[in-house]
């Protein structure tokens, strides 16, 4: 009786020792995959940044609160020849007044800058971007290599072009949408707002209201403009303004399709050469080659791999891309080569005997 007894205290005592061990185990792996995915998290967080922040010393993980700002200015009381000179002026200004206060207030975290051109109590013109939209066009776009300063920004058509690319509305009858005006201009953003405009972007109009508030849905925007990024970049390649960031996402899986399909026929079919076709000497001195070639660093065959390919016709276009993957790699013989060793010869003899070709052999 006590023989059973001290035998079940043991059970307990290792089995609560077992399921200690398990519990810290767990715990471990959880920590070390949150160690592993914490570059991931990193970079997601920084890309929904703005430029400024993402430079920030000591860095932070998560990004700030995206400040919206709402801007209405008022044109009452002033006179236009016709109404395409009043349109012309309400794109003046709202390009004047993105530009310039997403240029002078880089450090403010302000993601989407909205304009409400008003007359008499009504609006009559209404646009708005986004901060990543801005930068595309200042560092790629219309004003690429320009000095962000008024007589640039509307000199000839280019404000135009700005306002047609970040899209706008005009009525001179008036338009659905309600300018905001909630308490003027008493919050963080007056004295710097009207600072930078008066100072640096006079308006044709008088700026009356800045309103603010915060939106976090507009970090997760900035990926929309990501994807565009290279439309701006390579605007003289079809393909690329036409589809932009898709453009190298096709490329990527063309080639990486086309890899894995040519390695896994060609490493297999050399590997059972090498395993069930050759003598163990040949085979080893064919093997030899191939696990030689893994030695020559790739920095010194790439100038000469180029000069080569560029005389074949192989450059700029898919056949730069895919010829290299028509020769065999050597670690991919060489792990074929031992799962083709570890299966029985006499299954490959019996088939032989049954008149079975080198082809039906190797499927």
């Amino acid at each position: 009786m006590k023989k059973n007894t001290t035998t079940k205290k043991t059970k307990i005592k290792y089995g609560a020792a077992e399921r200690r061990l398990k519990i810290c185990a767990v715990a471990v792996s959880l920590l070390f995959a949150a160690l592993m995915l914490y570059p991931l998290i990193f970079a997601v967080s920084s890309a929904m940044k703005d430029n400024a922040k993402i430079y920030e010393v000591p860095p932070k993980l998560l990004p700030e609160k995206a400040n919206s700002l709402a801007l209405v200015i008022d044109y009452s009381g002033m006179e236009f020849a016709d109404e395409e000179q009043m349109k012309d002026t309400m794109m003046q200004d709202n390009v004047l007044a993105m530009f310039g206060i997403n240029y002078k207030l880089s450090d403010d975290s302000i993601m989407e800058i909205s304009v409400y051109g008003v007359r008499d109590g009504k609006t009559l013109f209404y646009s708005r971007a986004h901060q990543m939209k801005l930068q595309l066009e200042k560092d790629y776009g219309i004003y690429a290599h320009s000095a962000v300063k008024k007589e640039v920004l509307i000199h000839g058509d280019r404000y135009t072009r700005a306002c047609d690319s970040f899209g706008y509305e005009f009525d001179v009858n008036g338009l659905s949408r309600t300018a905001p005006a909630g308490s003027g201009m008493a919050h963080a953003f007056q004295t710097k707002v009207t600072e930078v405009l008066a100072e640096k972007y006079p308006l044709s109009g008088s700026l009356t209201t800045v309103g603010n508030k915060t939106n976090h849905l507009l970090n997760l925007e900035s990926f929309k403009y990501y994807l565009q990024m290279p439309a701006y970049i390579y605007p003289k390649n079809e393909v690329i303004a036409r589809f932009g960031f898709l453009t190298f996402v096709m490329n990527s899986i063309l080639v990486i399709g086309f890899a894995m399909v040519s390695q896994v026929i060609l490493c297999s079919v050399s590997a059972f050469v090498i395993s069930r076709m050759l003598s163990r000497k040949a085979g080893n001195l064919v093997l030899l080659f191939f696990m030689g070639g893994m030695m020559i660093p790739f920095a010194s065959i790439m100038l000469p791999q180029l000069i080569m390919y560029q005389k074949m016709g192989a450059y700029n276009n898919y056949a730069a891309l895919l010829l290299p993957f028509l020769y065999p790699f050597g670690f991919y013989v060489y792990l074929y080569k031992g799962f083709f060793d570890q299966i029985p010869g006499s299954y490959f003899e019996a088939a032989s005997l049954d008149g079975a070709s080198p082809f039906y052999l190797y499927k």
